[in-house]
């Protein structure tokens, strides 16, 4: 079906097809603009340190070449693995900054995550066809006017931050050779950091668009959500005929408590509560059915066959109706009025018989 007649939001079990699938909303920029940020944070903090340390061991390292004076293949190797040990020693601090961050990052927006579908061959990505339509999709015009977009805004903001330093760049020729590294670093450092900033908001715009894009390429049509339905829950309309039939045998069973019962209060038509009492088996009278309109005049016509005592009293109906279940005692509260209303029923069995509608306190 057209993609346009997608018009309903995905399921959570869609979604989580599509995560075992590896497809996750997710944003490159986040990550880069974070990894990036986070390294030019930490230069920013150890960059001082940096620079010292590396003016050190070159000063020590040419100055033990030039009295050596030993060019042999091993000592070359020996002075590269020393350059390289002492670089990794100086730069681990940034390194393990960027790899926090980016792991940190990736969590954050999708969880742990392990499938190996995205690698999986298909032969839709080295098909042609469908290769020239994802080249010129409304996917691929977007990320090229997002990469036009930072490299516009990055270019420029980069060349007035650099045009406005460049007289103190200049000034560096009258300092100290010590102090030039400090200079340009920080330079450098709080471009960075700025340009961290820009990509940042470009950033959070892109993670809002790949979700929105995301949601959107996994709407449903309204015949997919049906058949979801019916593969997670059932035919709606077996459910249905379940339904029916689970209460057309619960009115059955509550039906046959009602010849049972020492009474039925109704309202007088609306609603109908079958009450029984046994003093050795029950603490409180017990509602053994209930039912409103039909189920109610069902409940009446079972009690004026059984001769069960059918008594109006609107007020008690309406509060056992609300807050007694089938099957359970009634509270506290309605001790008083149940009590009264059997101890009339009672009455009414010894002199007036049974089987008889009567209204409360009419004898």
């Amino acid at each position: 079906m057209a993609k346009e007649n997608r018009t309903e939001a995905p399921t959570p079990r869609r979604l989580e097809e599509a995560r075992r699938r590896g497809q996750v909303a997710k944003s490159v920029e986040v990550s880069n603009a974070a990894i990036l940020l986070a390294t030019f944070g930490v230069l920013s903090v150890v960059g001082g340190r940096l620079v010292t340390e590396l003016g050190v061991f070159m000063r020590d390292f040419l100055s033990q070449a030039l009295v050596q004076g030993d060019l042999s293949p091993e000592s070359v190797r020996k002075g590269a693995f020393d350059i390289l040990i002492a670089t990794f020693r100086m730069i681990w601090p940034v390194m393990a900054a960027s790899v926090l961050t980016g792991i940190t990052i990736n969590l954050a927006q999708v969880g742990f995550l392990f499938s190996f579908e995205p690698i999986m061959p298909r032969f839709s990505r080295i098909n042609p066809i469908a290769g020239l339509g994802r080249l010129f999709s409304g996917r691929t015009l977007v990320e090229l006017l997002k990469s036009c977009a930072k490299v516009a805004v990055i270019g420029l903001y980069g060349y007035v931050t650099l045009r406005d330093i460049y007289p103190h760049l200049l000034a560096t020729s009258y300092m100290e050779p010590s102090y030039v590294g400090f200079q340009i670093g920080a330079f450098m450092v709080r471009l960075g950091l700025r340009m961290a900033v820009l990509l940042g908001v470009i950033a959070v715009i892109d993670y809002f668009y790949q979700r929105k894009e995301f949601m959107d390429n996994l709407k449903m049509t309204r015949e997919e959500l049906r058949e979801e339905l019916r593969q997670t829950e059932g035919d709606p309309m077996l459910r249905a005929r379940i339904r029916a039939r689970q209460r057309q045998i619960a009115v059955y069973r509550m039906m046959h408590e009602v010849p049972k019962a020492d009474v039925v209060v109704t309202n007088p038509v609306h609603l109908a509560v079958a009450l029984k009492y046994d003093v050795k088996t029950m603490g409180a009278p017990k509602v053994v059915a209930k039912g409103a309109r039909l189920v109610a005049e069902r409940i009446r016509n079972t009690a004026a066959e059984h001769n069960v005592p059918i008594v109006e009293n609107k007020p008690l109906a309406q509060a056992l109706y609300k807050a007694v279940e089938i099957g359970e005692e009634i509270p506290s509260h309605l001790y008083k009025a149940v009590a009264e209303l059997l101890a009339y029923v009672y009455h009414l069995n010894r002199t007036k018989g049974v089987g008889r509608t009567r209204e409360w306190g009419r004898t």
